[in-house]
């Protein structure tokens, strides 16, 4: 090459870098990654749907509202429901109907979904969207089928007995501590109904509730699903049935009407209303309960199965965050669920309705300022992890035995069908939605 064609190489080569520098894919590719990272630049509507109290639902309407700042282009919508006996109906059709949202909160069920190949691979949008590196890799991989990551936790969570702190004290008798097995449990609700008169109940009917009838299944260890089948025997279900057939005679629990009348979450609750005394609830609901009770609460242990029982409380994602695998925008999506889970703002708003938050900065954000309520069930969590073994997931087509356990504890509390007629259907139910 001569000099001249060398000297006219380098001249056109600076040209070209100068001119790049100007256009928005030269020196521009800084502004180009950020938008890379923060999506694209067009208008771009999301549906977001999910389930909980109306706490939840304010708080999860204002980090939308805070997202849909910082990011103008993108707009969502949310979708929701108060409790989880609508939700699961709504999401069900939508997904037969094609029309699912974008971003759907899903629980420990999450596995049924994926295998009807309706979310969406996560794997590639983390790192790069979603932002893990703060998330423990245990909470990372609850949110996973065969390492691929459907859902990212919302919170970590464990269940106990709730309990309305004002009634005890009317009674006049000592806060339970935890430390009770089912026979000790039965029997203060007993004595709480004994001395609390007409009208008012140790605690509530929880009959109809496959969670804890699971609960009581594993610390004989049992298991509703495990390793890919049913692990429960029929004796498990004759064992709960009569068990809260015994509380609804000795006058522990409510009546057989009581109920039916209730669904037992915040917003429709014997236990809100102060006709009960006691209720399980996860530990994520204690701020949902007291926001709408005068009287304060406190949760303790669930009871345990005596002195050569497993244990059968476990630790799970309170809700994981999944995004459909038909949505047009993947990227948008993904940067949503990071905000959730990793904006400083956003984390401090959602505290810990959702459980205790998945990443360890907004934890230790969260635990500067919490509150006395949320130093409750800080406490708690410490307490439930160390009488918690490795969760198992949920069996597949989960709603339709729930619905059959609210049939057939309804049933058998209004005598209609005995404990072992109802045993055996449920067992036969579950082995029928488990093998479908």
């Amino acid at each position: 090459m001569t000099k001249n064609r060398i000297m006219l190489f380098v001249t056109i080569l600076t040209i070209i870098t100068l001119l790049s520098a100007c256009t928005p894919g030269g020196a521009d590719k800084v502004s180009s990654d950020d938008q890379s990272a923060n999506g694209s630049k067009e208008s771009v509507e999301l549906r977001f749907s999910w389930w909980g109290s109306q706490v939840r639902t304010e708080n999860t309407l204002k980090v939308i509202e805070l997202f849909e700042k910082k990011y103008p282009n993108i707009k969502i919508t949310g979708e929701y429901v108060g409790g989880t006996d609508g939700y699961w109906n709504k999401i069900n059709t939508q997904i037969a109907g094609g029309n699912a949202p974008d971003l759907i909160q899903l629980g420990n069920n999450f596995p049924e979904y994926v295998s009807r190949n309706t979310l969406l691979d996560l794997n590639p949008y983390i790192g790069k969207k979603i932002n893990v590196d703060h998330i423990d890799k245990t909470t990372i991989a609850a949110g996973q089928v065969d390492g691929i990551t459907y859902g990212i936790s919302l919170g970590s969570n464990s269940f106990g007995v709730a309990y309305n702190t004002e009634l005890i004290k009317k009674a006049g008798m000592e806060p339970p501590n935890g430390d009770w097995t089912w026979d000790g449990f039965g029997k203060y609700a007993a004595d709480l109904t004994k001395a609390l008169g007409k009208g008012i109940y140790g605690t509530v009917d929880e009959s109809r509730f496959p969670l804890l009838f699971n609960f009581m299944a594993r610390q004989s260890g049992h298991s509703l699903y495990r390793d890919g089948k049913v692990s429960v025997v029929e004796q498990d279900f004759v064992n709960w049935l009569s068990m809260w057939d015994k509380f609804r005679k000795e006058g522990a629990t409510t009546t057989a009407e009581m109920a039916a009348a209730y669904t037992e979450s915040p917003d429709n609750s014997s236990f809100v209303e102060g006709k009960t005394a006691m209720h399980f609830i996860w530990s994520n609901q204690v701020n949902a309960y007291q926001k709408v009770m005068k009287d304060e609460i406190n949760i303790v242990l669930p009871p345990n199965g005596g002195q050569s029982a497993e244990k059968g409380l476990w630790l799970q994602p309170s809700q994981v965050v999944s995004v459909n695998a038909k949505t047009k925008y993947p990227e948008e999506a993904a940067m949503f669920i990071d905000f959730m889970v990793n904006d400083p703002e956003a984390t401090m708003i959602l505290g810990n309705e959702r459980g205790i938050p998945a990443s360890a900065t907004a934890r230790e954000a969260l635990m500067k300022n919490a509150t006395p309520q949320d130093k409750k069930i800080y406490d708690f969590i410490d307490i439930a992890i160390q009488n918690s073994t490795t969760n198992d997931p949920e069996p597949p087509n989960g709603n339709e035995f729930t619905t059959e356990m609210l049939n057939i504890s309804q049933s058998v509390a209004f005598g209609k069908k005995s404990i072992a007629e109802g045993s055996k259907v449920l067992f036969e139910k579950v082995l029928t939605t488990v093998n479908k």
